[in-house]
């Protein structure tokens, strides 16, 4: 059995005009919003993205995009996929060029530590390791390809020397790297 004094939800949600109130049945049209500089530039960006194909190609890109719950390819739109492409992209070069300057700042810590006078040896004419001690002109120097072991141009990899220009990327650049977004890529006590 229904109360009269019950509220009943069909009738008392619908406001009653008053007789001297007219109702305007249009409401008034918004005011049309002009495109903010945010907007106009995320379009151009989206519209240049079009131009350059990111690193990453968009079947790998499309594969983790399903991998990761997203509809398939035709369903996804193409700027979405992308745009995560570019930024995968641009979060591994940093993470590259982080891990980079880290293994930069290792190497010159440690050839400053086991040789603290650098290279002023050289300077004051004691002969350097891998440097000929003849006179570029004289006959023992002819006729010699260079001392062995020391990479040279043109003859491909291979040998002891060579190694003092490049630079070895550790797993331990790498985790200072990454240990700056959060991600710790230290192993477990059970693998040591």
């Amino acid at each position: 059995m229904a109360n009269a004094d019950s509220p009943d939800p069909n009738t008392d949600l619908v406001p009653v005009p008053n007789a001297d109130e007219e109702v305007d049945p249009v409401a008034p049209a918004p005011e049309p919003k002009l495109p903010t500089r945010k907007d106009a530039s995320l379009k151009q960006f989206l519209s240049k993205m079009d131009d350059y194909a990111p690193i990453i190609p968009d079947a790998v890109t499309n594969y983790y995009l399903t991998k990761a719950g997203l509809p398939p390819p035709p369903q996804t739109d193409e700027r979405l996929a992308r745009l995560l492409a570019l930024a995968t992209q641009k979060f591994v070069a940093d993470i590259a060029a982080d891990a980079y300057q880290y293994s930069r700042i290792r190497s010159s810590n440690s050839s400053n530590a086991n040789n603290p006078m650098g290279n002023l040896g050289a300077a004051a004419g004691f002969p350097v390791p891998g440097q000929p001690t003849t006179a570029p002109g004289s006959k023992e120097q002819q006729g010699r390809g260079g001392p062995l072991g020391i990479q040279r141009p043109g003859y491909g990899g291979g040998g002891q020397g060579g190694s003092q220009n490049r630079t070895v990327l550790t797993m331990e650049d790498l985790g200072m790297a990454v240990g700056e977004y959060g991600v710790n890529v230290k192993r477990g006590e059970f693998y040591r």
